[in-house]
């Protein structure tokens, strides 16, 4: 080592500024999506990260919050640009939150094949009679496949009002083989709940 020569200091790394105004740390972030609006153009395959953020956000929610949690769901619900697989996960996080209020916007759904199945999922969970009213006002809309879901979630709900609605469909040879056993299958869970 040369004496006359002492290696140089380590150069002072520089200090960071921290600014006095929080918002100047995301002025480069650019403009944040709304989880509970993207979460209603879901696609299947792709990036979850916010329908996950909602979901925490929905499980998380007390008792006292869920009327809050269910109008910010039924906005994702409504948006325009709503996806197949946004609608399924909305149906998915209303179930845990719904009541009365979300049975408007979903009766709708439960006259389509292609939405059926997920209006039926958060239907089946909503207490009260308006519920009840949907699920016996869409029988008529549906056929196939979709109408014997209907059935079957009428049956769970042991909806007792819609027992000739369900005989007429029993015993309607108009009507598939599928739909006439759904019927059949539901008269015998209404029968069974009552006694």
């Amino acid at each position: 080592m040369n004496v006359d020569n002492p290696p140089a200091a380590p150069a002072a790394k520089p200090k960071k500024v921290v600014s006095a105004n929080p918002a100047d740390r995301y002025s480069n972030a650019g403009n944040t999506p709304e989880p509970w609006d993207e979460c209603a153009r879901l696609e299947y395959g792709a990036d979850r990260s916010f329908a996950w953020s909602v979901r925490e956000q929905v499980i998380a929610t007390p008792p006292e919050g869920r009327e809050r949690v269910e109008e910010k769901l039924l906005n994702a619900l409504a948006s325009s640009g709503r996806t197949d697989a946004g609608l399924a996960f909305i149906c998915q996080m209303l179930a845990m939150v719904a009541s009365a209020k979300s049975v408007p916007a979903l009766a709708p759904l439960l006259r389509a094949d292609k939405t059926a199945y997920s209006a039926r999922y958060t239907l089946e969970r909503i207490a009260g009679p308006e519920a009840d009213t949907a699920f016996r006002d869409a029988l008529g809309a549906l056929t196939g496949t979709a109408k014997a879901g209907l059935i079957g979630s009428i049956g769970v709900r042991g909806d007792t009002a819609a027992t000739s609605a369900l005989t007429a469909l029993k015993d309607a040879s108009a009507e598939p083989a599928i739909v006439r056993e759904a019927a059949t299958r539901a008269l015998e869970r209404l029968s069974h709940s009552k006694a």
